[in-house]
């Protein structure tokens, strides 16, 4: 029993929240309606007058790194007006509640969010946010 746990506790250990953000699709990042965080009016947020919608995101498992956020913007590549759906996760939790934003004309949106990160001491310490900047026009994504 005790040699089980052991090897538990070091499968545990080794596994470690990605170190660089990654913008994925959200297919590609098995992200749907299900991870989204109830109640999902108090988890997300809307920018550009309606055009860019952040969700805060739980996909469970792993524990360590379940968390993120799912971002909906124009495609500006959809001939009908579609949207697209881009996410980042990996980390332990997302204070969507607390990110800050700044509007650069040229360059686009900047979401800040601060996230927390697994830490065997506390369950999770502050973490490096999630830097994303939104350019409409353009219809991209990227993590600065």
């Amino acid at each position: 029993m005790l040699r089980s746990c052991l090897l538990a506790s070091a499968l545990l250990l080794s596994v470690e929240p990605a170190t660089a953000l990654e913008v994925k699709s959200c297919e590609d990042a098995n992200v749907g309606l299900t991870e989204l965080i109830p109640p999902v009016d108090k988890n997300s947020r809307t920018y550009k007058d309606g055009k860019i919608s952040v969700y805060a995101l739980d996909t469970v498992e792993p524990v360590c790194c379940a968390a993120g956020v799912a971002i909906v913007i124009p495609d500006v590549a959809d001939e009908v007006g579609g949207n697209k759906c881009l996410a980042v996760v990996g980390f332990a939790s997302v204070q969507l509640d607390e990110a800050v934003i700044e509007d650069d004309p040229d360059k686009g949106l900047l979401i800040t969010i601060p996230t927390r990160v697994f830490s065997e001491a506390a369950d999770s310490a502050p973490g490096e946010p999630i830097r994303l900047r939104i350019d409409i026009d353009a219809g991209t994504l990227a993590a600065e």
